[in-house]
């Protein structure tokens, strides 16, 4: 079996993927950057829809974009030097996949504007006989 770990790691703003290969069960949970006492929710992601967006260049900026900050598509946009129709493309996949959330927060002159943050702190891709599997720790 193998068993790859994807970590946000929001203190130095770098993401990294492990690999660990094993003939026994993979460990009970990946490595934790943040070191945190606060408890975590563990849920299945859909393997195919996860893969497929993850392995998306724009999705993975937008991911490192939004790893420190809630921040708008607009925003990002700039940031990544992509057209707001590629960023929101991607926001609604990496939404949908579970991967990040939004909401609205009200600017000072009375706008409402969409953030959208990361809620995963790590994704565990396991590799065995029975196919795929992506578990999300957040």
């Amino acid at each position: 079996m193998i068993a790859a770990y994807y970590t946000r790691c929001s203190s130095d703003c770098t993401t990294t993927m492990s690999v660990i290969e094993s003939t026994s069960e993979p460990p009970a949970s990946p490595p934790d950057s943040r070191h945190s006492t606060e408890p975590h929710t563990t849920e299945s992601i859909d393997a195919e829809c996860f893969l497929e967006v993850i392995s998306d260049t724009y999705a993975q900026q937008i991911l490192l974009a939004l790893v420190d900050c809630p921040t708008a598509a607009a925003t990002l946009a700039e940031e990544l030097d992509a057209s707001r129709p590629t960023v929101y493309r991607r926001l609604n996949s990496l939404e949908s996949v579970g991967l990040i959330k939004s909401t609205v927060a009200l600017d000072a002159d009375g706008h409402h504007r969409k953030q959208f943050h990361v809620v995963v702190d790590s994704a565990n891709l396991t590799f065995d006989s029975s196919g795929i599997k992506v578990t999300a720790l957040s």
